[in-house]
Parts: structure tokens; C-alpha cells; sequence
């Protein structure tokens, strides 16, 4: 057998993504009889997918829960560096990043803080309570496709009011549940003893969590066929009705996108690698602004990226 393209090896990585996206925690045996992979192929595979970012998860985000929130910052500030930094020994801080663009600071928090009181301040762009996490599953396919597709979707599709008020089961973590949750958080597919016996939680605990896990957390796997780090990361704030729309039309693309309900407001991540798709992408969103789809957008690059930094 000749040694194989990187075409291919490409399509068998997407083959073991789609296998995580659908089952995230499931065995690399079941994933070698789903895929027809070879077992030893599949794990050299998912190394290989993790060290050059083609694969990013399985990760979970929380729920809104009637007794529990997490709240988005779209912030402006004369000097951002320094703010993220100062960021990162803030409380209740759960994730920021710097962007380029309507907003230089973006900030994810578990409770309502006052940032204009920082100094620095400049503006607020958006602020609201993070709801629902989305990462629709990526297609197969090349970046000409997508836009055609998008296209006449745009000219076809008929709007309708999403419900924008849902919460899940009320949480009741105690300490132990919460050290699982930021354990597990980045990957669910970690070896869970030693990760057990390194937060110093029961297993007979860790089982409980685990059943409840689907009550309170969303799971989300990203694929990118280069590599993350080789693509732009574009965040668009939109204002718009139909939620549904925007996450069908941004789930056609061969990278993930990581779409954030916010009211009536969305937060979608999606991630292009070259000056012409950007172009083809700002112009295909001006499409959707032009039909109504959206009712207006705001737009930045992220620059730089910190999480779990609470």
C-alpha cells in the first residue's frame, strides 16, 4: 500500500471528529469500528489532532439556570493589554480576550460587574446573560461551496421569532461538583482515575456529577482541517429574531463555528484563513443585513485568547 496523501489523512480526521462530535467520550475501539479505521490509527490520529489544534475538545459550557447566569461584556478601553492582564486575578471572572475591531475586550463573568468603573473605560458595545452554546457540526467540504449554498439560502429562507427566555434545572453543585466541572471542562475525554485522584473528589461522587452533567452543561467538539491556529478568528454580534437561521447558515462551513445565544442578540466565532473568504464572509453577512435576516451587526477579530482565568 503507498503512503498516505494528505487529502486523505485529512478525510479520515474528519471521519474521527464527526465519531467525537456525535459520542464524545466514546472508546478509540468504537471509533475504529464506526470509521474503519484501524485502532492503533486512530489513536496516532487523535494525538495528531490534538497537538496541531484540528481538534478542540470535547469541552462543556454551562447551562443558564434559573439560580445560575453567566453574563457577556462587549467593552471598549483605551488600553486593552493592560486590562486583560488585570483581568486575570479578577473574580468572578471566567474567560476574556482581547479583540480588534467595535470592541477590544470581550469578558465572560458569573456575576454583574461594574466595568465602567475600571479605569480606562471607554464603552460598552453589548452586555447580557450568556443563554445556549452552539457548535453546529462542520461540513466536509471545500470554502466555495458554503457561500453558494448561503446564497440562495439567503434569497429562500423564511424568518420566524425564536423564544428567547429558557433556563435548565435548577444547580445544586456542591464544592466537589464544581472541581469536576472545571476539570473536565477543556476535555471529557481525559483519563478520569488520575484526574480524580489529582482533584481529590470520589468516584462514587464523579458518578453522580456525571449523571447529571446533560442537565447543566452543553457539550461542544471543533474542528479545524489546518489547524486553529492558522485561521482568523471573526466574532460577529448580532442582532436578530431567528436565531435558526444564522446557526444553519454558519454550521455549512468547513471550520467550526461557536454560536452564543444572548437574548436577542448572538455571538457567533467562526474562523477563515485567507483575505478573500473574509471578504466573501463580510460580504455574504452584509447579504444577510440586506434581507433582514439580522437587524444590524457588530464585528471584531480575536487577537487574544485566556480562559479559565477566574
Amino acid at each position: 500500500m503507498g503512503k498516505i496523501t494528505q487529502a486523505q489523512r485529512r478525510k479520515e480526521y474528519y471521519k474521527i471528529y464527526e465519531q467525537i462530535h456525535e459520542s464524545p467520550v466514546q472508546s478509540i475501539s468504537d471509533i475504529s469500528q464506526n470509521t474503519g479505521i484501524s485502532r492503533n490509527t486512530v489513536a496516532k490520529y487523535l494525538q495528531e489532532m490534538y497537538t496541531n489544534g484540528i481538534l478542540v475538545g470535547p469541552y462543556i459550557e454551562m447551562k443558564p439556570a434559573k439560580n445560575y447566569k453567566e453574563y457577556v461584556y462587549l467593552l471598549n478601553f483605551d488600553k486593552p493589554f493592560s486590562v486583560l492582564q488585570g483581568l486575570k486575578g479578577f473574580p468572578h471572572v471566567i474567560d476574556c480576550s482581547i479583540t480588534f475591531g467595535d470592541w477590544n475586550i470581550q469578558v465572560v463573568t458569573d456575576r454583574c460587574i461594574n466595568f465602567p468603573e475600571l479605569k480606562g473605560f471607554q464603552s460598552v458595545v453589548y452586555q447580557g446573560v450568556k443563554r445556549f452554546t452552539y457548535t453546529p457540526k462542520v461540513e466536509c467540504t471545500s470554502w466555495d461551496e458554503p457561500f453558494e449554498i448561503m446564497h440562495e439560502c439567503i434569497k429562500k429562507l423564511t424568518l420566524k421569532r425564536s423564544d428567547h427566555e429558557h433556563f435548565s434545572y435548577p444547580l445544586h453543585w456542591g464544592p466537589d461538583e464544581w472541581k469536576l466541572y472545571h476539570a473536565f471542562k477543556p476535555n471529557l475525554r481525559q483519563k478520569v482515575t488520575p484526574l480524580l485522584r489529582k482533584i481529590k473528589v470520589r468516584y462514587e461522587t464523579y458518578t453522580r456529577w456525571w449523571k447529571t452533567l446533560e442537565d447543566h452543561c452543553t457539550v461542544h467538539t471543533e474542528f479545524y482541517p489546518e489547524g486553529l491556529k492558522t485561521y482568523l478568528r471573526h466574532c460577529f454580534l448580532f442582532a436578530c429574531n431567528d436565531r435558526s437561521i444564522v446557526q444553519k447558515l454558519f454550521s455549512l462551513f468547513p471550520t467550526s463555528s461557536v454560536i452564543t445565544e444572548m437574548g436577542d442578540h448572538i455571538l457567533v466565532y467562526t474562523h477563515v484563513y485567507s483575505p478573500d473568504i473574509t471578504r466573501r464572509l463580510i460580504c455574504t453577512v452584509c447579504d444577510m443585513e440586506s434581507v433582514e435576516i439580522i437587524d444590524e451587526y457588530s464585528h471584531a477579530l480575536l487577537l487574544d485568547h485566556d480562559t479559565e482565568v477566574g
